[in-house]
This record gives C-alpha cells, sequence and structure tokens, in this order.
C-alpha cells in the first residue's frame, strides 16, 4: 500500500493541473469561446480582469489558436498570462481511505474545500458494483441547494474537480448487492479535510 500511495502522490501534483483544466466549465463559464479575444490580441492587450467572485479564469489552447507576438523589444509576450493557475496558501493534502460497506448500507464521505479548490480522487470497490453520487453542498445556499457532478453504478471512478463554492464536495455510495463491500478512496489535492458525514 505503501508504494501505491507513494505512486499516487507523485501522478497527483500533475493531476491537479489537469484539474483545473478539465472543469473550468464547470466553475462558472470561464471558458474562452472562438468569438472571444483572440490569444493573440490579449497577449499584446490584456483582457480587463473578470470579478468571478474567486472562481479563475480558464482557456483551452489549440495549436491554431496560438500566434506568436512579441514586445517593441522583439521579445516574445506569453499567449496567456496569469490563465489556469489557481494559487493556493494552504497544504496540498492526499489521503487513502478504506471504506466498509455492508449490504444495503449507505455512507459518504465530503472533501471541506473553498472555492476555487482542486482534488483529484479514484475510488475503487473491491466486489460489486455500487450507486454513486458524486456532490456537493453548503449549507449558506439553502438546506435545498446541491450541485450534482457525476451519478451511476459500477465499480471504480477517477477524476478531478474544482469547487465552484465553499462547502463539502465528496462522494456517496450505497451498496445494493447483499454481500459486505470494501472501497478504497483516494483523494489528493488542495482540501481542508475529509469528514464521514452521518446520515
Amino acid at each position: 500500500m505503501d508504494d501505491t500511495r507513494k505512486s499516487f502522490g507523485k501522478v497527483s501534483l500533475i493531476l491537479l493541473l489537469l484539474a483545473g483544466l478539465a472543469f473550468g466549465a464547470l466553475i462558472g463559464g470561464g471558458l474562452a469561446s472562438n468569438e472571444d479575444v483572440s490569444i493573440a490580441e490579449s497577449a499584446s492587450v490584456p483582457p480587463a480582469p473578470v470579478d468571478r467572485g474567486g472562481a479563475p479564469v480558464f482557456r483551452y489552447l489549440g495549436v491554431g489558436d496560438v500566434t506568436p507576438v512579441t514586445d517593441e523589444f522583439d521579445i516574445p509576450l506569453p499567449a496567456v498570462d496569469g490563465e489556469n493557475f489557481i494559487g493556493r496558501v494552504t497544504i496540498l493534502n492526499s489521503e487513502t481511505l478504506t471504506i466498509e460497506l455492508a449490504a444495503d448500507e449507505a455512507i459518504e464521505y465530503k472533501a471541506m474545500m473553498k472555492q476555487g479548490d482542486s482534488i483529484v480522487f479514484r475510488w475503487v470497490v473491491d466486489g460489486d458494483p455500487v450507486y454513486y453520487d458524486f456532490h456537493a453542498h453548503d449549507a449558506s445556499f439553502g438546506p435545498e441547494f446541491f450541485t450534482r457532478y457525476d451519478e451511476g453504478e459500477g465499480s471504480s471512478r477517477a477524476g478531478s474537480i474544482v469547487a465552484p463554492y465553499d462547502g463539502q464536495h465528496g462522494w456517496y455510495w450505497l451498496n445494493t448487492s447483499s454481500e459486505r463491500l470494501m472501497i478504497t478512496l483516494e483523494v489528493a489535492g488542495f482540501y481542508d479535510e475529509l469528514v464521514k458525514v452521518g446520515f
């Protein structure tokens, strides 16, 4: 298990970068469309900052989108400056949990995150598939409010998120089989703590 945890930790840093890129649209439509200012124009004349309440601005780049631009001294300017970066002063966390789930039992674990925090995760079931619901909520929005990232049935899932708001972001599992199961959950990224949510 120690070798697995070390391998996961090394890969986690790379996956954290991908987390921001993969989920840019999730946190407020911060992706630039083809109709927006071109990359070359934004390099020479940066767009005005957009206040997204702490949510970062993301942009996907394709080879055809990039036209090199230089300043008056013929020094290359960056095609993107500051986008797709989320600075954090908190500690990079990494945890592996083994969760036992009895027949017909449900359980929920949440990562306590701040807006703009990002995590990568992987979970695997040692046994039959389970129902899962990957979602988030925060009491500030009211008792009925929640957002769903992913839902389905399966024996494993991996992915990443960037938190669109402060709150609890995590996993609900329901064992629909008649057998006891074990779930291994690996999480790495910027979050305060992982907590078990009671029913």
